[in-house]
């Protein structure tokens, strides 16, 4: 998956590159462990995740048990049920969130609350 923890201190900074699929969103990439990875740091980035070309994804799965995230979490984001969490999941978790919050940038300090301010005031729509 995309490695939203990636900082410019933990690695060298690669400029950021389009990709065809981007419609115009500017990528950026961190080389961690000789591995190019996506840094996730503004709603712009999770806005356009759908449209980052999967063979930029660090991992296109993940198991639900046995990471450092809580697996509540991670079988929340596992909509078959299946023990993974894939591409599809993380898509749609992040579709309904931009449905609701006011701003998707409030998922990426990774705390384990969001504020009541941070739901949008105007009703969802259908995803």
């Amino acid at each position: 998956m995309p490695d939203a923890s990636a900082t410019p201190t933990a690695a060298a900074a690669i400029p950021q590159v389009p990709t065809p699929a981007s419609r115009g969103h500017r990528w950026r990439f961190h080389r961690v462990g000789g591995l190019d990875q996506v840094v996730l740091d503004s709603a712009a980035d999770l806005a356009h995740l759908s449209e980052l070309d999967p063979k930029l994804w660090v991992a296109l799965s993940c198991p639900t048990r046995g990471l450092e995230i809580d697996p509540k979490t991670l079988e929340l984001l596992d909509s078959d049920h299946d023990g993974r969490v894939r591409v599809p999941e993380i898509l749609q978790a992040v579709r309904w969130c931009a449905l609701r919050l006011d701003d998707l940038g409030r998922l990426l300090p990774g705390a384990a609350e969001l504020p009541l301010a941070a739901i949008s005031a105007a009703p969802a729509r259908s995803s």
